[in-house]
């Protein structure tokens, strides 16, 4: 999902649609000329980003995210998603576009802005313009009607100049039946398939061609890095099966530590919700207000959240679980905060539209007793005492040792055992160290006669000291003979599906394929039709049915032979389908939709490109 949120966040806004490019934000637009100050973050030739507009787009977007996924974020998400670059990537974007509708010499009216204004349903008061609303709204924004209108003013200069760009994306008549025949042809294959594994009974198998095999593929077979160790281990069972916490200290810990034992109120939920757009507000709470009136009237609440809900809780009966506070927008969780079980809300407007809550059940705050939590508490404190005392004993073996001259000198103490391996590689480690990969990468780090510093891994502290190590080496034929063989008939068996599979291409071309198959004594096969526009069979990988459309009836064998896998293809067109055109009406609209929504991308893209291309865009990496 997170995959997802990262492609997300570095779509350009252009791009995601071609008709509806969001140019500036609701109330903020980027205003152009203030200056390149300690406070301006970027710059596009004469146009300034100022590090306030950058501030307030990123807290909305980080808004909208937390909005999508019930309120909260994790401590991290803006750095990993690199969500600071990307909403100013927007912001240049956006002045980008600006500076393509000043060369174009587009021009707004003062009656366009104001046509604008008027529409947007956050000014509108029972469907009609409120200069008095108007003049609310921006206060309570923070923005003069001077700044909000040329803001606007930039925001539909923007529209214009993407419609103007984006109208080149007309496709004409003959194109569409072009494209139609194009997707639509069918064809059919005749082909062989060579599989390595049918000729591996055709191999000839010897001790010679073994050895010549053997000699020619040795690097292959060379022997891991191998080494062998002297080791002291200090883990953290042996020290933690002697501990013993104090009662009163259990208790201590608990209440000093309660909140981590609590858990605050929860409740369940389920709701409706009509999405409302800018100029329907009205209609939309009118229709809410009759779907109130069912449920307050005693209809299945769940099933009207399934007929009428537009959210995508609906299929479960508009159910939202069990949620603590924060979780929700503020408006539905005061008011959902606010009910008592079974208890229907009035209607409850939030960004996302209207709402009818449903209080389902309340989970109270509750917090676990001492007796509860004493044995976790108690596990806690001597896995923590533990690893501090098994650090302490490590820590002062290593220092005696280093005092000793050596680990051999230290050893004739005979304070703590040391361990001694024979010979091991990296992938097959003595049973007893196995799921250390800490302790194993330090000892293939060192060098012979190598003492290494303390080492911590998840079983404790480890002292090793390196014996002895050897170095890759090509093993007798006779200890990887029977890896050998394998790799033998492998190798082999492709090597004779390649060459039967060419020498059939050859003598194809050549002559009639039929004849030329049953001469060679393989199967002939043939394909199903399959087109462009659906390129599948059930017989043949896809990079052959790609191939097959390279081909004409004047060249009807490919370059080469296809390989994929362990199998070889050799494939010849048999036969060319072409369209019906009375198809052609059926799918007309849809096609020319497509099309030009595709030639509508690619004429942006290229447009925003020669745009950044030839402006001077500054970053001031230190905002960042």
């Amino acid at each position: 999902m997170l995959d997802l949120l990262r492609r997300k966040a570095q779509s350009p806004y252009l791009q995601a649609t071609v008709v509806i490019i969001i140019l500036v934000f609701v109330f903020w637009g980027v205003g152009t000329n203030q200056g390149n100050g300690r406070n301006t973050i970027a710059t596009v030739d004469d146009q300034s980003i100022s590090y306030m507009e950058f501030d307030q787009a990123l807290e909305r977007t980080i808004d909208q995210y937390k909005d999508q996924f019930g309120g909260s974020l994790p401590a991290d998400f803006v750095e990993t998603f690199g969500l600071k670059r990307q909403v100013l990537d927007q912001l240049i974007q956006q002045a980008l576009i600006r500076k393509g509708a000043s060369d174009m010499e587009l021009y707004v009216s003062n009656e366009e802005v104001q046509d604008n204004i008027k529409t947007m349903g956050v000014f509108l008061n029972n469907g009609v313009f409120d200069v008095d609303r108007y003049n609310e709204v921006l206060r309570s924004s923070r923005l003069t009607p001077k700044k909000y209108e040329k803001s606007v003013r930039i925001d539909i200069l923007g529209r214009k100049a993407t419609d103007q760009v984006a109208s080149f994306g007309h496709v004409l008549e003959s194109e569409l039946l072009s494209w139609f025949r194009y997707e639509n042809e069918e064809r059919q294959l005749e082909y062989v398939v060579f599989k390595a594994g049918d000729f591996q009974d055709k191999l000839e198998e010897n001790e010679e061609k073994l050895a010549a095999f053997f000699k020619e593929h040795q690097d292959d077979y060379r022997t891991l890095p191998q080494v062998k160790l002297k080791y002291i281990s200090f883990l953290f069972k042996d020290e933690i099966d002697k501990l013993t916490i104090d009662e009163a200290e259990l208790e201590s810990y608990y209440q000093q530590h309660l909140d981590q034992y609590s858990q605050p109120e929860t409740r369940q939920a389920r709701h409706i919700l009509l999405k409302s757009e800018n100029n329907d507000s009205e209609k939309v709470e009118q229709k809410m207000q009759g779907i109130l009136a069912q449920a307050r009237g005693g209809e299945d609440f769940a099933k009207l959240a399934e007929d009428f809900s537009e959210d995508s809780t609906a299929a479960r009966g508009g159910d939202l679980g069990f949620f603590g506070r924060g979780q929700m927008v503020k408006t539905f969780e005061d008011t959902a905060f606010g009910l008592k079980e079974g208890e229907i809300s009035d209607i409850v407007r939030s960004r996302f539209g209207f709402h009818i809550i449903k209080l389902e059940a309340i989970r109270p705050a509750t917090t676990q007793t001492f007796a509860e939590v004493r044995e976790s508490i108690e596990n806690k404190l001597i896995q923590e005492r533990g690893k501090t005392e098994t650090f302490k004993t490590a820590n002062a073996t290593y220092e005696k040792i280093i005092l000793s001259g050596s680990l051999e000198k230290y050893a004739e103490s005979g304070e703590i055992p040391i361990v001694e391996t024979d010979f091991f590689n990296k992938n097959s480690p003595p049973a007893e160290i196995s799921g250390d990969s800490s302790l194993i990468n330090v000892a293939f780090s060192l060098k012979k006669g190598e003492l290494s510093s303390l080492i911590e891994s998840p079983q404790g502290y480890f002292i090793v000291f390196i014996d002895d190590s050897q170095g890759p080496v090509v093993p007798p034929i006779a200890d990887v003979k029977e890896a050998v063989t394998a790799d033998f008939r492998a190798t082999g068996s492709l090597d004779l599906a390649s060459q039967a599979a060419e020498k059939l291409l050859t003598a194809g071309r050549e002559g009639d394929f039929q004849t030329v198959c049953q001469e060679q004594g393989v199967s002939r096969l043939e394909s199903g039709f399959f087109s462009r526009a659906k390129q599948t069979d059930k017989d043949l990988p896809a990079p052959v049915l790609r191939d097959a459309f390279q081909l004409t009836e004047k060249q009807p064998f490919p370059k080469e032979v296809k390989a994929e896998g362990n199998s070889f293809y050799v494939f010849r067109l048999k036969e060319v389908k072409k369209t019906s055109d009375d198809e052609f009406a059926k799918v007309r609209e849809e096609l020319k939709k497509r099309i030009e929504r595709e030639n509508q991308i690619n004429i942006m893209s290229a447009w925003m490109e020669h745009l950044k291309s030839s402006a001077k865009i500054s970053i001031n990496k230190k905002l960042l």
